[in-house]
C-alpha cells in the first residue's frame, strides 16, 4: 500500500486523538483499525480481548484493500500487539504489516497509570497495570523491529508530542 503511516499503541494511550489532530493539520486521512474491523460486530464494546488475532487481521487487510486509494495518504491507528483471549499480550502477525506496507511507523507511549485510569473510565473495567506495562513494552519493541525490518522511520510519540512525525509528513 505504501501510502500509510501506521500509528500504534495500547488501548487508551491516545492514538485516535493524535491522529485526528494530525489529520486536521495535513491532507492525511485518518483511519482506525477498530472502525475498519467493525469491532462492534465481532466483539462486545467493552471487550479488548481478541479471540483469533489472525482472522481479525485478515479482516483488517480486506477492509483496507477496499478503502485505500493510491492517490491519497493515510494515518492508520491500530496495534502492534493485542491481548489474546487469555489476556496475554501477543504480537500481530508480521504478514499483516507486510501487507499494510507502512512508510512510517510511530508509536504513542504514555504513563501506564494514566492509561489505566482512562481505560477504567472508558471501559468501566479495571486493567492490571502489570499487563498494560507488558503490552506497551512489547508494542514498543515490535514497532522498533518492524521499522528496522522495512528500513522506515520509527517515531515515539510521548506526552502528546508528535512534532517529529509532523516533520516527516
Amino acid at each position: 500500500m505504501k501510502n500509510i503511516i501506521f500509528i500504534g499503541g495500547i488501548h487508551g494511550v491516545g492514538k485516535g486523538i493524535i491522529c485526528n489532530e494530525i489529520a486536521l493539520k495535513t491532507n492525511l486521512i485518518h483511519l482506525s483499525a477498530s472502525q475498519i474491523l467493525k469491532w462492534e460486530e465481532i466483539s462486545d464494546s467493552d471487550n479488548k480481548l481478541v479471540k483469533n488475532i489472525t482472522s481479525t487481521q485478515d479482516r483488517l487487510i480486506k477492509g483496507l484493500k477496499n478503502l485505500i486509494k493510491k492517490d491519497k495518504k493515510y494515518l492508520l491507528d491500530g496495534h502492534f500487539c493485542l491481548l489474546n483471549s487469555n489476556e496475554v499480550p501477543s504480537r500481530i502477525d508480521e504478514e499483516t504489516f507486510d501487507l499494510i506496507n507502512p512508510k512510517v511507523i510511530a508509536i504513542v507511549i504514555d504513563d501506564i497509570e494514566k492509561i489505566a485510569k482512562r481505560l477504567e473510565i472508558r471501559d468501566r473495567r479495571i486493567y492490571e497495570t502489570k499487563v498494560l506495562n507488558q503490552l506497551q513494552l512489547m508494542e514498543t519493541e515490535y514497532a522498533k523491529y518492524l521499522s528496522n525490518k522495512y528500513s522506515i522511520p520509527y517515531i515515539e510519540i510521548q506526552d502528546g508530542n508528535y512534532t517529529q512525525l509532523m516533520e516527516i509528513i
